[in-house]
């Protein structure tokens, strides 16, 4: 969609930072690189470093040790300047010349004798050689490639803030190499150590963030503690780290003694800084093999696992060898060879190629249109800010000259600014207003589209007639996304026909037949996929057949919409590109499937609906009508089950006459975890069918939100049937979800039977009634209040769920079966699969009834813990 506004400051801030970078990193390869650039510099003989409060050579050179002088000695002056600093040094070296010498005094680590040296300095290298090659690369190249990358992704997204985040990624990334600012002079040094701490310290932070929302966020019901210990937790503890690093790095650099207790301070912690960020560099790894795994569509996990194969073979070798040197205690160069450590850096040059692949071919963040700014909106908005600036200055301007010039007293002085002060407040608010109307006048994006699409779901399940229904629902999506082109796409006679079509000049004339290869993708996987016809790797012009794919391109589409309810696909709706030719994002894509799930329901109640209602005028026959409706309930309970690990459950309904208002479903939920719903309606026939149909579809809409507040579920679903029916409908309903992680059955009882929980196997057997928890049954008071409970399940224990048909059958004697015949008849279930359970407890009713006919619908759920998991 088009900006309300333009990210001037955004712009503004990636302006200041962009300069900052390539100034730091031109500087950076000058500093590198001088025999290379025709410079006359003089090589580094040693680079000191503080370890522990004393300033220790390492890297120390040939012409160095020629001089007597070793790795580990403390440099105490240089050229008779005492080395209160880092900076010392770097003055001293930039001041000197090849051929020179350089009087250096140091004293060994177990001796305060100190001895003055003199070193002669040489050219730094000017031939390459392989090593100097993979310097290059890791120095030069990476950053280079780096930068621009970085920029030119954030430049176009500049709200987003994944786009901020690689930023920071790669800055850390380009500045892991310090560029000896010990000698750039006084200023500038600080400025550029304050420059390359400041990106190393916020590369573990933006690594772990980026992990975190990088291509989508994680949804929000997944990994929300790891996520909220990245937050509450590592965020703060880096931060400080942060700033202590930055503080300590300038102190060493100009003064060391003004930093002493504080490095003293941080060494006690040892280990921990590094560990934290070693903990936040990895889990990046981690939430890219996590979300690759769990990641819906095909594309996402195409996208994904390159994404997580490419940054884990460029980083792991560099990160495995600096957590060993680390462990061992010395330098990485020390305590590996120099072509391993070479060798892992540059493979670290994959990480940037590999985020800009995925970037650019594999589109995890579009960038190949640059949202435009209308030069009219461009001129209105920032005509209004220059207004704006220039009235609040006439007026304090006005209202200051005028009491400076009549002495007002100090009350009558205060009085004058507390109303120039309401001016300026006044002003402001009426240039906002000015703005957004600005923004409605010339642009179309004034509306919300999450609450337009979240209206829109709730809006859809009262609609009942096919034609409205797909009106609706096309117009919302244009208007919210701003989509100029919908089509929608019904299943008819073996083929997906148009329907409904909005933003072309007549219906298209394309029709998909059943066994059409995209048609099967969306129905194997109920995702919203992609559509890139400019992509030759895109599953578009892989796996489409010609005649197919010309049918496709046709449409124009963007995206294709799949409507599915229980594994049936009823319809596509084609999306085309957006007005303002940006990609549908995550947000876009949660809220067009909650719509698609909510259409899909609302399609097939209609379908049913008309189905009963044109046979019923057709055949004017009563069992022709129950016949229909029988079909259609028995493809409302679950015609699959979903496969839970630990767990053996089976449903059973069995009517009283043909059709009835009892209702079972499984519902697989996010995190592997189940629902189990069981109810049951007042009445029979028809009438109790059509509201158990009801209930259903209200229910699986809220669950399939993944709401763990199953009480806030039920009160919904009260609300949506007490709507939905007449006075005198209702139902009872025990609705719960189990995690099989966990083993928790968590559960409301809206007025049903309690069921019965049998613990443990063999003999000695415990009976509990579910009956903690709960409220009065659905839709018969409105805005009813409930309980939820929860109880922890055990290997061999099982759960009998039913309705009063069991519990209530008679015998021709008129005596109730009961809840001890029930019992007895569960008891002997013991090590049956839940399957053959529900038959044994059938025949053990039929056998009480000797042929009564059955008074009541009979509906039986069982649930059976297994002792062993294959």
């Amino acid at each position: 969609m088009s900006k309300k506004k333009p990210p001037l400051a955004q712009y503004l801030v990636l302006g200041m930072l962009f300069l900052a970078a390539c100034t730091y990193q031109v500087r950076a390869t000058i500093a590198w690189f001088p025999g290379f650039l025709q410079r006359e510099a003089a090589k580094w003989p040693f680079y000191p470093g503080y370890s522990h409060g004393l300033l220790t050579l390492h890297f120390v050179g040939p012409e160095a040790k020629s001089a007597g002088i070793r790795d580990g000695d403390i440099l105490i002056a240089v050229n008779g300047r005492p080395s209160t600093g880092l900076a010392v040094y770097g003055e001293e070296i930039a001041k000197s010349k090849p051929g020179e010498a350089l009087e250096v005094t140091v004293r060994t680590p177990d001796s305060n004798a100190g001895r003055t040296e003199k070193v002669n300095l040489t050219s730094p290298q000017s031939t390459i050689d392989w090593t100097m090659l993979a310097v290059i690369m890791i120095k030069a190249v990476l950053p280079a490639f780096s930068i621009p990358l970085a920029f030119g992704v954030a430049f176009v997204r500049p709200r987003d803030i994944s786009a901020w985040l690689l930023i920071g990624v790669l800055l850390g990334l380009s500045n892991l190499f310090t560029a000896g600012t010990e000698s750039w002079g006084p200023g500038v040094r600080d400025m550029a150590e304050f420059y390359r701490t400041s990106c190393n310290a916020a590369w573990p932070l933006c690594m772990m963030f980026f992990g975190l929302y990088f291509p989508e966020p994680f949804p929000p019901d997944r990994a929300q503690g790891w996520v909220r210990l990245a937050k509450n937790l590592l965020t703060p503890l880096l931060l400080i780290d942060a700033v202590v690093s930055l503080v300590i790095q300038i102190g060493e650099m100009e003064n060391y003694t003004s930093v002493s207790r504080l490095v003293t301070f941080w060494d006690k912690l040892g280990s921990a800084p590094f560990v934290l960020s070693l903990l936040a560099i990895g889990s990046f790894f981690g939430s890219m093999a996590f979300k690759s795994s769990t990641a819906a569509s095909l594309d996402s996990k195409r996208r994904l696992r390159l994404l997580y194969a490419g940054t884990t073979i460029s980083m792991a070798p560099a990160f495995l060898l600096i957590l060993i040197a680390r462990l061992k205690g010395g330098e990485l160069e020390r305590v590996f060879p120099e072509w391993l450590v070479l060798g892992a850096l540059v493979l670290m040059l994959l990480f940037p190629t590999t985020l800009a692949y995925v970037i650019v071919v594999h589109r995890a963040l579009d960038v190949r249109v640059v949202v435009r700014q209308g030069l009219q909106y461009a001129l209105a908005t920032s005509g209004i800010r220059i207004l704006q600036i220039l009235l609040t200055a006439l007026i304090l301007t006005v209202g200051i000259t005028f009491a400076n010039k009549h002495h007002l007293s100090l009350a009558n002085q205060l009085t004058i600014f507390g109303l120039l002060f309401a001016a300026v407040f006044l002003l402001r608010r009426g240039a906002l207003w000015l703005r957004a109307w600005t923004d409605r006048r010339f642009f179309r994006d004034a509306y919300d589209s999450e609450r337009i699409l979240s209206s829109l779901i709730d809006e859809v399940r009262s609609i009942v007639e096919t034609r409205p229904l797909l009106e609706r629902v096309a117009g919302k999506i244009a208007e919210s996304l701003h989509v100029p082109r919908v089509a929608v796409f019904l299943q008819k006679d073996g083929f997906f026909r148009p329907a409904y079509a909005l933003g072309y000049e007549s219906v298209p004339q394309i029709e998909f037949p059943e066994t059409a290869v995209a048609i099967e993708r969306l129905r194997k996987e109920p995702e919203p996929a992609r559509v890139y016809l400019d992509d030759e790797s895109s599953w578009v012009n892989l796996e489409l057949p010609h005649e197919e794919r010309h049918n496709l391109a046709a449409l124009s589409p963007q995206l294709l919409l799949p409507l599915t309810v229980k594994d049936k696909l009823l319809g596509v709706v084609s999306l085309g590109e957006k007005r303002s030719e940006e990609p549908y994002s995550g947000t876009d894509l949660r809220l067009l499937k909650s719509v698609a799930s909510q259409t899909a329901l609302a399609l097939s109640n209609a379908q049913l609906t008309s189905a009963i209602a044109d046979e019923v005028a057709r055949r004017e026959k009563l069992h022709r009508e129950i016949e229909i409706a029988r079909e259609v309930q028995e493809r409302l309970f679950p015609q699959r089950l979903p496969e839970i690990a630990g767990l053996d459950y089976f449903g059973r309904c069995r009517t009283a006459l043909g059709v009835g208002g009892d209702y079972y479903d499984f519902l697989p939920l996010p995190d592997g975890k189940l629902g189990v719903a069981l109810g049951d309606v007042s009445g029979k026939g028809i009438a109790a069918a059509l509201t158990m149909a009801s209930l259903q579809a209200s229910l699986r809409a809220d669950a399939m939100r993944a709401c763990d507040d199953l009480a806030m579920t039920i009160a919904r679903v009260n609300n949506m049937v007490y709507d939905a029916s007449t006075e005198d409908r209702y139902a009872t309903l025990f609705y719960a979800q189990f995690d099989p992680a966990t083993r928790r059955l968590t559960y409301v009882n809206a007025g049903h039977c309690p069921p019965i929980l049998v613990r443990g196997a063999g003999q000695g057997r415990q009976i509990e009634h579910l009956d903690k928890a709960g409220g009065t049954v659905v839709g018969l008071v409105p805005d009813a209040s409930y309980e939820q409970a929860h109880v922890d399940l055990a290997p061999g224990d099982l759960l009998v769920i039913y309705t009063d048909g069991f519990s209530e059958a008679m015998n021709p004697q008129l005596e109730e079966w009961g809840e001890k015949r029930l019992l007895k008849a569960v008891k002997s279930c013991d090590g049956l699969p839940a399957r053959d359970a529900i038959e044994r407890i059938l025949q053990a009713a039929d056998a009480f009834a000797s042929g009564a006919p059955q008074s009541d619908d009979m509906t039986l759920v069982i649930l059976r813990v297994l002792i062993k998991v294959d």
